[in-house]
């Protein structure tokens, strides 16, 4: 090993300076704002990050074999990620399709707000830095020793690919590869990831329900730790003093995360079967009865469900820059003032919230104001964390909720008698069962929580569906229920749909 270092001394020392530059300005971006208090936490993502800029150095080295392509195209990347690592470093913003859109869509006043003289600084360091990495470049013979560093950067680059199947995609969602799979994700958003089937034709004299129905899509709730179902702690204390709330604490779902499980939840595809050669959403049906339909997000819209939410006649992301896993994201409860945009002075319309909820880092995911239950998590390192650090703050984040329905509810009352309010989640959480965490596949992530809430108007005007709802509420279902329930509020023959699982049935 000696004897190779000295051979090629000039070379190593290059590209171990050359990665550590690469590291510093771009990779660690991605790993800045994670919180971390153990030592071995820390330690564990130091790792990490070693691991993830050991595979991309394999890409350097084939870059630098040619001295053109190195000084081309390296520069170009060096500059493009080291830009986008600015934003990273000083807001977490997420590489994402959203990213990608916004510029290409020539959104100018989001160019303009990112425009800095902090963002002018780092750049004239990348500069700066650049400038020396190819006159360094200029002193070594690039490809001296390629029958050792060859074979050797193959297996790093494959060190990528093991790694982030293990890690379950975190190496891909990290500087500098979430840069390349976000901008392919958004070089294939046109394609045909999945089929809708066009809109039904709906006879202009059919009657339907004018409803307001606002649907809410919860993150990561499991049905056990609401107090409306039992739970020994109260983690529902205003929705529990409310009339016509109805919990529904026997849902279950095959589907574990919200790629695969929003497609279910917002189309006629079952949760429990294979995927179907065309599927229908539930707002090209309300769309075709000529009622609005809006979704107001806080999730960054993923391509296994981005075709169906396109299908509403408005659509807003908050926070649209920053994924699940960002540090500082905004939160749920920003998300009422757009909706009361929409809402206020509607007679009727399909109002979707889509909440960043219960996810992973929880304390992120509400304000000081519930932190009711601790010691809370402190560090995103879990295996330095006790079960009961990770148990009080997702408590904490039910608070929240709880909250965020109740001030919904609240504001749907004072703008219309005439309504309904579903919320469901995507799927559980695992919180230590088994010493698993988060979306494990066990009992805890496969039941989700549900809740109901109906307007007094709606309550007087549909007694047989409220009715159902209390008959209902214990009884076992999937997830397929909300497709078929949101069609039979619609009371109309012009469609088919499964009646025995719409909730508002006997």
């Amino acid at each position: 090993m000696k004897l190779l270092f000295s051979k090629y001394e000039r070379n190593i020392v290059f590209h171990l300076v050359l990665n550590v530059l690469f590291a510093v300005c771009i990779s660690l971006s991605s790993y800045y704002h994670i919180p971390l208090k153990a030592f071995e936490g820390k330690l564990m993502y130091f790792i990490h990050l070693c691991v993830l800029q050991s595979s991309f150095a394999g890409v350097l080295y084939f870059l630098s074999l040619h001295r053109l392509v190195f000084k081309v195209v390296f520069s170009l990347l060096f500059l493009v990620l080291g830009l986008t690592a600015f934003w990273g470093y000083s807001i977490n913003m997420s590489m994402s399709y959203a990213v990608f859109e916004a510029t290409f869509g020539t959104k100018l006043y989001i160019v303009k707000d990112l425009i800095s003289i902090q963002l002018i600084a780092y750049m004239l360091l990348l500069i700066g830095l650049l400038v020396f990495i190819l006159k360094f470049y200029k002193t070594i013979q690039p490809k001296k020793g390629r029958l050792v560093f060859v074979p050797l950067s193959v297996l790093l680059i494959l060190l990528f690919f093991w790694a982030d199947q293990k890690r379950i995609h975190s190496f891909r969602n990290k500087l500098p590869y979430s840069f390349f799979y976000a901008f392919g994700e958004y070089y294939d958003s046109d394609s045909d990831i999945m089929v809708l089937t066009d809109p039904p034709k709906i006879s202009k004299e059919e009657k339907f329900n004018k409803l307001n129905v606002i649907l809410v899509l919860g993150e990561s709730l499991r049905s056990d730790h609401l107090g409306l179902n039992g739970y020994e702690r109260q983690t529902t204390p205003l929705l529990s003093k409310r009339d016509n709330v109805f919990s529904f604490n026997n849902i279950s779902t095959t589907k574990t995360n919200t790629a695969v499980s929003l497609p279910c939840l917002l189309t006629d595809q079952s949760d429990q079967t294979e995927v179907k050669d065309s599927i229908s959403s539930i707002y090209s049906i309300f769309n075709a009865f000529d009622i609005p339909t809006y979704w107001i997000g806080n999730q960054i819209l993923e391509s296994s469900y981005r075709p169906i939410v396109k299908t509403n006649d408005s659509i807003f992301i908050l926070d649209e820059f920053r994924s699940v896993w960002s540090i500082g994201k905004k939160k749920d409860m920003d998300l009422l003032p757009k909706f009361v945009d929409y809402f206020k002075g509607k007679a009727y319309g399909l109002y979707t919230l889509h909440m960043i909820g219960s996810h992973w880092w929880y304390e992120d995911k509400y304000t000081s104001d519930f932190r009711r239950f601790t010691p809370v998590v402190d560090s995103k390192y879990i295996p330095s964390l006790t079960r009961e650090q990770m148990v009080n703050s997702y408590d904490n984040t039910v608070l929240y909720l709880d909250y965020f329905l109740n001030q919904l509810i609240k504001l749907v009352e004072d703008e219309s008698d005439n309504a309904i309010v579903i919320y469901i989640s995507d799927h559980g959480e695992s919180l230590g069962e088994n010493g698993k965490y988060l979306h494990s596949n066990i009992e805890a992530v496969n039941k989700p929580g549900m809740i109901v809430w109906v307007s007094k108007k709606f309550k007087d005007r549909f007694p047989e569906k409220v009715g159902s709802l209390l008959d209902n509420h214990d009884k076992p279902y999937t997830t397929d229920i909300i497709y078929h329930s949101l069609i039979d509020l619609l009371d109309t023959n012009q469609l088919e749909y499964d009646k025995t699982l719409s909730i508002f049935r006997k």
